[in-house]
């Protein structure tokens, strides 16, 4: 709880420096954005039909800055959130959300408000430990900085309407990052394991970085429905130019070689400190190691209900 409540007051406090900000803005530059704490509690006394104590928190924070002036745009997003669920606070908490995303593109028009030739980088990783709740909640599979993705490309982007782009970058350097030894010794993410001889002892550590080159594509949508209902969607399609591997996380011949990453959120605004949020994420990579089964897809999904505070 202490951690949940701490990345959340950093969040606040990174809304309001941002606001504090002098409002005299050069008219080139636009800003905003908002964070969002979204809590639920439940109790249960002598109740027949059942039930269990719980806490749930999900803070939220997202903030543009963008820049056009002549030809030339700059936009940037930083989109923070991490949830926890309470059953029982002499045991660890339950995370339910968690995510470090940076965006930042670069555009110069040469097809007016619609073909822009851009310089693209995104940045992705987690605040806190990840753990298989399912098997044993001691045992970590993922953390801060394992995994992260740190994607740059050049390419175009095509604008055709407000509320839908498409950056199609064939020049593009992928680099994750494993920054935990005994996660890279696993080879999970895709990096290059550990070696050891015939009596199971350790020769070479694990790799903690593995370079790709390819071609990235980024579709966005943010389209307003009805008036207070937006929907909102992201897709991130990579493909490795050099994929040397003929045998993917589970040792089987690869399926399919096009990583993907699709984020939609559907968000009902009440009022201006009430909304709803309906979130959904399906992502595919044949080098991550499944939680469960053989299936390389993973989903997830996630409701909530709070206040929310827009930044200016």
């Amino acid at each position: 709880m202490k951690k949940f409540l701490l990345t959340f007051a950093v969040m606040l406090l990174a809304s309001q420096m941002i606001f504090a900000q002098e409002e005299a803005e050069q008219k080139n530059w636009t800003h905003g954005g908002f964070v969002g704490l979204n809590v639920s509690q439940s109790h249960f006394s002598n109740w027949t039909s059942g039930g269990q104590d719980n806490i749930n928190g999900l803070g939220t924070f997202k903030y543009n800055l963008n820049y056009l002036k002549g030809k030339s745009k700059w936009d940037n997003t930083l989109d923070l959130a991490l949830g926890y669920s309470y059953f029982d606070f002499d045991m660890k908490p339950l995370k339910t959300d968690d995510r470090i995303n940076f965006s930042s593109l670069y555009g110069y028009d040469v097809v007016k408000d619609e073909l822009y030739i851009t310089a693209n980088l995104n940045f992705q990783t987690q605040f806190a430990d990840g753990f298989d709740y399912k098997t044993d909640s001691t045992n970590k599979i993922s953390t801060f900085l394992a995994p992260a993705y740190l994607t740059v490309g050049l390419g175009a982007q095509y604008t055709p309407s407000s509320w839908f782009s498409l950056n199609l970058a064939p020049a593009s350097g992928r680099l994750t990052i494993v920054n935990d030894q005994e996660l890279a010794d696993m080879g999970a993410f895709g990096v290059d394991p550990a070696e050891y001889n015939e009596a199971g002892e350790l020769i070479k550590h694990g790799k903690k970085t593995r370079m790709e080159l390819g071609a990235q594509l980024i579709a966005n949508v943010n389209y307003e429905i009805f008036k207070n209902v937006v929907f909102s969607s992201k897709l991130i399609v990579f493909y490795d130019y050099l994929q040397d591997r003929e045998f993917n996380a589970l040792n089987k011949k690869y399926s399919c070689r096009l990583d993907f990453d699709w984020d939609n959120a559907l968000v009902l605004k009440v009022n201006d400190w009430l909304n709803c949020n309906i979130s959904a994420r399906l992502v595919y990579d044949e080098d991550i190691i499944p939680i469960e089964g053989d299936s390389f897809l993973q989903f997830k999904e996630v409701l909530s209900v709070g206040i929310s505070y827009k930044i200016p």
